[in-house]
């Protein structure tokens, strides 16, 4: 039996320290925060959901979290521009963009930005950064060019009647 020894000892000591290790973790989920990343989720929830009040909160509850999230700062000024708050919109979009200048979904947004603002020569140039980025084959691409299509059809019909 002594060979067996070493394992009985070992297994007496996980049996005796695993209790309260359980009960330890148990309580710090009790009264931890959810995680900056468990707000997002909840957050882009909430713009699916066209709750963009909502949205707004948990996302700056993400970005005390991480000041550096593109992805939330994107869907900000997502959220502020469905809720009519341009000049808001517009500087999380660039917020965005200046720490991932790349960021598909922050271009697109600036530009249909722009496109409701009627500054189509702005959004032009995001609608050139989508074709530098992913192609015009890529849907932020095919989604911009098309406001910006349509936006001139409409202008062409007010100066023409």
């Amino acid at each position: 039996m002594h060979k067996f020894a070493p394992l009985a000892l070992a297994v007496f000591a996980l049996a005796a320290f695993s209790g309260p290790l359980q009960a330890a973790s148990s309580d710090n989920m009790e009264t931890s925060r959810p995680s900056a990343d468990d707000t997002y989720r909840k957050a882009v929830h909430a713009v699916k959901a066209e709750e963009f009040r909502d949205a707004v909160k948990l996302l700056n509850a993400v970005l005390k979290e991480k000041p550096r999230h593109a992805d939330a700062l994107n869907y900000l000024g997502f959220s502020h521009r469905k809720l009519g708050d341009y000049a808001i919109a517009v500087s999380y979009y660039k917020r965005a963009l200046s720490l991932e200048e790349n960021h598909k979904g922050a271009n697109e947004y600036l530009g249909q930005a722009y496109v409701e603002l009627g500054n189509i020569a702005a959004a032009e140039e995001r609608l050139a950064a989508l074709d530098r980025i992913c192609g015009s084959g890529c849907d932020e691409y095919i989604s911009l060019k098309k406001a910006i299509d349509d936006a001139r059809m409409r202008m062409n019909k007010k100066t023409q009647g």
